[in-house]
C-alpha cells in the first residue's frame, strides 16, 4: 500500500493523463463542430428559435406552428434568449450557440471540482475526463442545444444547496433549479432533490429555497407570458400532451449506451459505491444530496427517453449526477491511499479509456469531421449556383427534407423540422395536413425541397399524412434538380398559385 503522500502523486500523474486522453477525443469534435456552417441535425429549430427572438416574431404562438410558416419550437427560450442577445457570426450563424453550450458543458463538469473539494481535486478531474468521453457528452459539447445550460444551472443548484451556511446559499438553489427548467422542461430532478434535501436536512433553510425558486420561476413565467402570450405555454407542453412513446428507439438508444466500457464501468462503480457506502453505514456520504440526485435523474430522464424523438444527450444530467456521487462518496472516505481495490478500480478505468479512444467509428460519437463538412458544403453551393441560375434563390419554399434545409438555402420556407411534424403534429393535429396539402395543390410554393432519394411517390400510402402530402407534391410539382444531398421540385406548369 502507497502512503497518503504518494497516492496523491499518483493520483495526479493518472488525472492529467486521463484528461490529456479526453482532450484528444474531445478537442477535434468541438473544432469539427464549431467550424462546420450548416445544421448538424435538429440544431436548426433552434437556430430558428434564435433568430425568431432576435427579429422579434413569435414563434411560440400556435399560428406558427399550427399553420405557415410551421415552425415548431417546443423548448423553453432561456437558453435561445442568451444566444439571441450574444453577437452573431454572418457566415455560420451556429458558431455562437455551440460556443455557448461549450462553456456551459464546461461549467457543468466544474461543479464536480466544487463537490470534491480541495482534498479530492485529482478525482474531480479524472471523473471531469470521464465525462468528456462518454459519447452523448463529446458529441454535444459544441452544439446547439440547450441541454448543456439546464445541466450547468442543475449541477450546481445541488452543489449550491449542499455547500450553503446560510439563507442566501438556499436562495441560490432555488434560483438555479428555476433557471434549470427554464433551460429545458425536463430538468427537474435538481428542483426535486434540492426540495427534498432541505425538507429534510435543512429545514430551516427550506423556506428561503422555496422562496427563491418561486420567485424566479414566477418572474421568469410571467415575463415569457406577458411577451409571447398565454399562447406560450402550448408549446411547452406540446411534448407532454403529443409526443407518443417509442420503446423501440428507447431500447436502441440504451444499446448505444451499453456498448460503451466507459459507460458500463462508471455505473458499476457508482453501484458498487453505493453498495459499501450503504452498508457500511456511512453517514458523512449518505447525508448529501448526490445520491439522491444521481437516482432521481434517472428516473426522470430514462422516461424523457421513452419519448417520441428522444436522444441519448438526455442522459447527460444523470451521467453527471452519478460522477458527482463518485466523487462526493470518495471524498467523505478515509485518507486515501492506493490498496488493491483503488489500483484495480484505476487499472478498469485506464482499460475503458483506452477501449473507448480506439473507437473506429467518429459518427458515434461526432456530428461531422472536417472531411464530411467540406463534402457537404460543396454539395450545397453546387445546389445553390444551380437554384440562383433558374432564379429559384427567393420566393416562397417547402422543406421536405430536415432542419438543415432551411438554414442551407434563400427562400421563406415553410416547416423548420420536418421530424416534429412527421412523428408527432401531423398525426395529432391533422388540420395541419389539410392546410399543407391545400397549399401544395394550390401550387404555393416555387420550390420543394425534398431528400436525394426522393423521386417517386409510388411507395407511399395515400391515406398517412406523408404519403397525402408527398402524392400532392408529385402530382404538381417535377424534379428539376437533383443533388447530392437533397432533390428540388418546382412546379409542373408556368401557372403562377392560387392566391
Amino acid at each position: 500500500m502507497l502512503s497518503e503522500r504518494a497516492s496523491s502523486r499518483v493520483l495526479w500523474v493518472g488525472a492529467f493523463a486521463l484528461l490529456a486522453a479526453a482532450l484528444t477525443r474531445l478537442g477535434p469534435v468541438v473544432a469539427a463542430q464549431l467550424a462546420a456552417p450548416f445544421d448538424l441535425i435538429s440544431e436548426g429549430p433552434h437556430l430558428c428559435t434564435v433568430q425568431a427572438i432576435v427579429r422579434g416574431y413569435d414563434i411560440y404562438d400556435p399560428r406558427s406552428f399550427l399553420d405557415f410558416p410551421f415552425f415548431m419550437t417546443p423548448y423553453a427560450p432561456l437558453y435561445h434568449l442568451i444566444v439571441a442577445i450574444l453577437p452573431q457570426r454572418a457566415d455560420n450563424p451556429f458558431f455562437t450557440g455551440r460556443a455557448m453550450t461549450m462553456i456551459c458543458m464546461i461549467g457543468a463538469a466544474a461543479s464536480l471540482l466544487a463537490a470534491a473539494g480541495p482534498q479530492r481535486r485529482a478525482l474531480a478531474l479524472i471523473a471531469a475526463a470521464v465525462f468528456f468521453l462518454i459519447r452523448p457528452v463529446t458529441g454535444n459539447t459544441a452544439y446547439l442545444r440547450s441541454d448543456g445550460l439546464a445541466a450547468c444551472f442543475a449541477a450546481w443548484a445541488v452543489v449550491a444547496a449542499w455547500r450553503t451556511q446560510s439563507g442566501r446559499g438556499a436562495i441560490l438553489s432555488g434560483v438555479l433549479c428555476a433557471l434549470a427548467v427554464a433551460a429545458k422542461q425536463s430538468f427537474l430532478a435538481a428542483g426535486i432533490t434540492c426540495l427534498l434535501w432541505f425538507a429534510v436536512a435543512q429545514r430551516r433553510r427550506a423556506p428561503a429555497f422555496l422562496l427563491g425558486g418561486l420567485v424566479a420561476g414566477a418572474t421568469l413565467a410571467l415575463a415569457a407570458t406577458a411577451y409571447w402570450g398565454v399562447n406560450f405555454w402550448i408549446a411547452m407542453t406540446i411534448p407532454a400532451t403529443d409526443y407518443p412513446r417509442d420503446m423501440e428507439s428507447f431500447f436502441l438508444h440504451w444499446k448505444m449506451m451499453f456498448v460503451q466500457p466507459l459507460f458500463v464501468l462508471v455505473l458499476v462503480l457508482a453501484a458498487t459505491i453505493t453498495l459499501v457506502v450503504t452498508v457500511t453505514g456511512r453517514r458523512a456520504a449518505l447525508a448529501t444530496p448526490f445520491l439522491a440526485y444521481m437516482l432521481i435523474a434517472w428516473a426522470l430522464q430514462t422516461w424523457v427517453l421513452t419519448g417520441i424523438g428522444a436522444e441519448n444527450h438526455d442522459l447527460i444530467e444523470p451521467i453527471l449526477a452519478t460522477l458527482l456521487w463518485i466523487v462526493v462518496a470518495v471524498r467523505h472516505q478515509p485518507a486515501l491511499r492506493l490498496e488493491w481495490r483503488w489500483g484495480l478500480a484505476l487499472t478498469a478505468l485506464a482499460t475503458a479509456v483506452a477501449m473507448e479512444l480506439r473507437n473506429p467509428d467518429p459518427s458515434s460519437y461526432s456530428a461531422t469531421t472536417p472531411v464530411k463538412t467540406e463534402r457537404y458544403v460543396r454539395a450545397r453551393s453546387d445546389m445553390r449556383a444551380a437554384l440562383a441560375a433558374s432564379g429559384l434563390d427567393h420566393g416562397p419554399m417547402l422543406n421536405l427534407k430536415n432542419s438543415q434545409v432551411v438554414h442551407d438555402y434563400g427562400g421563406e420556407f415553410a416547416v423548420n423540422d420536418l421530424w416534429m411534424y412527421v412523428t408527432v403534429l401531423w398525426n395529432t393535429r391533422p388540420e395541419t395536413v389539410d392546410r399543407l396539402v391545400h397549399a401544395i395543390e394550390t401550387e404555393r410554393f416555387d420550390g420543394i425541397f425534398v431528400s436525394s432519394g426522393v423521386t417517386t411517390s409510388q411507395n407511399d400510402d395515400t391515406t398517412s399524412p406523408w404519403g397525402r402530402i408527398i402524392h400532392a407534391v408529385f402530382a404538381h410539382y417535377r424534379l428539376t434538380f437533383h443533388g447530392l444531398e437533397v432533390n428540388v421540385l418546382t412546379r409542373r406548369g408556368n401557372a403562377r398559385p392560387a392566391a
